[in-house]
């Protein structure tokens, strides 16, 4: 039983390998076929396919196997040519006895096509004759029209730049100062009478009474001031008075405090300014010590 399968089964792989052998044997021969060089062309003409396939109609060489063309010219031969199949170039069936294409066929079965007697034998195309050349014509030259010479720019006269004015310097403020002063002395007694009555003009009787004014070139500011008494015997008395305030742009006149006293002798009495600095000169009085 064993014996049996192991014969079977070398059997089965003869037979594979002997199938392969055949297929590969048979590919071989179609290559060799479908390989073997074509020396045999035919000069087909296609229809005019340019309407239906929008291509451009003309001679076209396809290389066509043997029965193929054999098959053509056969049908030429009983049918003559059809309008819609293959038509077989004039060329190819007008030899008799050496056609163009040679078909690998018996020389039983190849087809013998009659050359039809009334096709006329084709005329070569006359030459062109030249057209005789014109003679050249001679070209008038354009004359140069001269190029217009361009206007002179207008010489733009700039405008003169206005000068700077010039910043006028500002004038210093002058200085506060007294323009004038006016100082007078006058006595009286004190019993009333004008010359002293029965006192004749003692001293002790009388009463010195000094007054004065000043203005201002009105700048304006303060003005101090003092009176000064001078004795018959040297003293020398200083009486400072209250400052005066005067207005910027004040030029009147204005009155200083006056001096009253009961001197003891004969004397003097002067208005002095201290600031801004002025003096008047002194009024003097007397009287009997």
């Amino acid at each position: 039983m064993a014996m049996g399968a192991h014969s079977n089964g070398w059997r089965a792989l003869a037979g594979v390998f002997g199938l392969a052998f055949v297929v590969v044997l048979l590919f071989a021969l179609v290559a060799l076929v479908a390989l073997r060089p074509t020396d045999h062309l035919a000069w087909v003409q296609l229809a005019d396919l340019a309407a239906d396939l929008r291509l451009d109609a003309g001679l076209q060489t396809k290389p066509l196997k043997d029965a193929v063309i054999a098959e053509a010219l056969h049908d030429q031969a009983l049918d003559g040519t059809a309008a819609g199949g293959l038509a077989i170039a004039p060329v190819l069936a007008a030899v008799p006895q050496q056609p163009v294409v040679a078909v690998s066929l018996p020389p039983a079965v190849r087809p013998v096509t009659t050359p039809t007697p009334s096709q006329p034998a084709p005329q070569p195309a006359p030459s062109a004759t030249p057209a005789p050349t014109p003679a050249p014509m001679a070209v008038p030259t354009p004359t140069a029209t001269p190029a217009p010479s361009p206007a002179p720019a207008p010489s733009s006269t700039p405008a003169p730049k206005p000068s700077p004015s010039a910043t006028p310097t500002p004038t210093p403020a002058p200085p506060f100062a007294i323009s004038s002063a006016t100082e007078s002395v006058s006595k009286s007694f004190k019993n009333g009478s004008s010359n002293g009555g029965g006192n004749n003009g003692h001293c002790a009787q009388t009463t010195v009474t000094a007054t004065g004014s000043f203005t201002t070139n009105g700048v304006g500011g303060w003005v101090f001031y003092q009176w000064v008494r001078l004795d018959s015997q040297g003293n020398r008395t200083t009486i400072p008075e209250a400052p005066i305030w005067v207005v910027a742009g004040d030029t009147s006149s204005h009155a200083v405090v006056s001096d009253l006293f009961t001197p003891p002798s004969s004397g003097s009495d002067q208005l002095v300014f201290l600031n801004p600095a002025y003096s008047v000169p002194p009024q003097g009085w007397s009287c009997v010590g």
